[in-house]
């Protein structure tokens, strides 16, 4: 176990001087709190080298850390015995060249950081969907958002990256160039191998003055659920359009719903027309406007909300098939009803257009789902820790409807981001020569698998 003294005493002359050290008082909340870890001490540190001097002194006194921005990652759950937090919060810096339009991000940026960076400068970047997410997280993960029928994936737009390995040594400019392998392995798995401190990224010129349309479309009738499920699978979507379909309780009642999230980068009359079929379906409430580039994430700020138990899992899948979602359905409601405290709880799928992400190579990165129709998830959001059973049940119930009746035959995939608890890896990065070469890289950097995170090798 840490002690706070020790490190204060011995850590915390070697660090910046605005550098902090707390006791477990001081833990960062994370969003999920099912297997969150309980570290006792967490470290606040203001520049690269204060992260690599953190790793160094853990190692030292045989300590296990952890590095967090956001606090959304789901695949925690595999390493709960952390002793230490290096929450990089306070390297939230994000630098801008208007020439070259790279932009350098810190570590512990937050995706509402970087678009309202680069959005004052009338550009957009590929980056996740939720505000509070830490960037470097959500990219490494694959990156997927609303710009990437434009721009692929937020790791297609890299270009490179500065990290600490599980020695405390720091690693510069790391790219194509300076280690293939390890290149190829952080995109998508990055953190199986360090701490990424710093990122450089593409970024691109805003189109329609950055002005986007979006909607918020409320079903409460659920003898629509059918019509919906084949308007969604009948879109033609172009780079311009991404759709989120969830199950939720919609105040002011929190009866549960059927909601259509459509969004079009374009002119309001160009997104009207090609959300004219879910549209014309006739939704008991509707709500659509245009949004600015800065509040482009701004209508899932709940749903990014911290705290809470949200033992999820997530898929990604082929295609919505009508009967399982009606099953699924009938056990969103008995769940969400039995159990006021989880009220709650949402399934959400989410659809983008591939076409941009499908057109890179696919060995170019771990990262091997690009040609995923829907990101599915189950997310169980409650507060007593009494439901986790039920909770995980239930999610593990609407994982298994998933796998028989909407994905392709033993082709079972998972987003990393969205991986629930003890996902086999293979569904994360494929199988074969990819996993061989996965674990390579991993036994290279990270031979005394102090990191874990996605990947554990004996």
């Amino acid at each position: 176990m840490a002690n706070i003294s020790d490190f204060k005493a011995s850590l915390g002359g070697q660090l910046s001087a605005d550098a902090r050290i707390v006791g477990s008082e001081g833990t960062v909340l994370r969003w999920d709190g099912y297997s969150a870890p309980k570290p006792t001490v967490t470290v606040f540190p203001q520049c690269e080298e204060d992260v690599a001097k953190t790793v160094r002194f853990c190692r030292q006194k045989g300590l296990r850390c952890f590095a967090q921005a956001g606090g959304h990652g789901w695949r925690v759950r595999n390493r709960t015995d952390i002793d230490v937090v290096i929450c990089l919060t306070d390297m939230n810096s994000i630098k801008l060249d208007e020439g070259t339009r790279k932009v350098v991000i810190g570590g512990g940026a937050i995706v509402r950081e970087l678009i309202e960076a680069v959005t004052e400068k009338k550009l957009e970047v590929a980056t996740g969907i939720c505000n509070s997410v830490g960037v470097m997280g959500s990219m490494l993960c694959g990156g997927i958002g609303r710009y990437m029928g434009k721009y692929g994936l937020a790791i297609d737009n890299l270009i490179s990256i500065n990290f600490v390995d599980a020695t405390g040594k720091l690693h510069r400019g790391v790219n194509q160039d300076t280690d293939k392998d390890l290149w190829w392995a952080i995109r998508g798995a990055g953190a199986s191998f360090g701490i990424v401190t710093e990122a450089t990224i593409q970024a691109h010129p805003q189109s329609n003055n950055g002005l986007s349309w979006s909607g918020v479309l409320i079903f409460e009738d659920p003898s629509k659920l059918e019509a919906v499920i084949g308007a969604i699978n009948n879109l033609d979507m172009n780079e311009n359009m991404c759709v989120h379909f969830l199950f939720a309780r919609v105040p002011p009642t929190l009866s549960p719903a059927i909601v259509v999230m459509p969004w079009y980068y374009g002119p309001r009359e160009e997104a009207e027309k090609a959300w004219k079929s879910i549209l014309d379906i006739g939704p008991t409430a509707a709500k659509t406007f245009m949004a600015p580039a800065d509040k482009l994430n701004d209508g899932n700020d709940q749903f990014g909300e911290k705290g809470g138990r949200k033992p999820g899992v997530g898929l990604g899948i082929d295609f919505l098939n009508p009967e399982a979602y009606r099953h699924i359905w009938d056990l969103y409601v008995n769940f969400s009803s039995e159990n006021p405290d989880a009220a709650r709880t949402v399934i959400l799928a989410e659809c983008y257009s591939k076409v941009k992400a499908i057109s890179m190579d696919r060995n170019s990165a771990v990262f091997a789902h690009r040609d995923s129709k829907y990101e599915v998830l189950c997310v169980p959001w409650y507060s007593d820790e009494k439901l986790d059973i039920r909770a995980t049940d239930f999610a593990q119930t609407v994982r298994n409807i998933w796998v028989q009746k909407c994905c392709e035959q033993d082709k079972i995939r998972s987003y990393v981001a969205f991986s629930g608890l003890n996902e086999p890896v293979e569904t994360l990065f494929g199988s074969g020569e990819r996993i061989d070469r996965l674990m390579e890289v991993k036994r290279k950097w990270d031979r005394e698998n102090y990191w874990g995170a996605l990947l554990d090798i004996e």
